[in-house]
């Protein structure tokens, strides 16, 4: 289960971040993660994280709303953690007292290619 457990707000998108932690028994994987605001405004504040990176229960992913390459680093205690970069010009989260909510897929479905079997 991906919970927040941290949120830096600020006009700058480059200090601005959220910090998910998987605080699950199992591994989950962030793509199709969402986060959401209650925005004030007409409008609310929404970002879909897209990258293919699973976290191992305990394990943190900080959540940039600048740009920058998506990476696995370590903290200065050791402990392992994924940079997202969601690529945004403007700040999302700069509402404060505002809700963010972080949204889970329930259920995923693609096509597949046929597989040709060997006889």
């Amino acid at each position: 289960m991906i919970r927040i457990v941290g949120l830096q707000r600020d006009s700058d998108p480059r200090k601005e971040f959220v910090l998910l932690q998987n605080q699950g028994s199992m591994r989950v994987c962030l793509k199709g993660h969402a986060l959401l605001s209650e925005s004030a405004g007409e409008k609310p504040n929404f970002a879909v994280i897209r990258d293919d990176a699973c976290l191992m229960p305990g394990q943190y992913a900080l959540v940039r709303t600048c740009s920058g390459t998506p990476r696995w680093d370590t903290k200065t205690d050791g402990y392992p953690v994924y940079y997202v970069y969601l690529g945004e010009s403007e700040s999302l989260w700069t509402e404060e007292y505002v809700p963010v909510h972080v949204l889970a897929p329930q259920h995923s479905y693609c096509e597949r290619t046929k597989e040709l079997l060997m006889l």
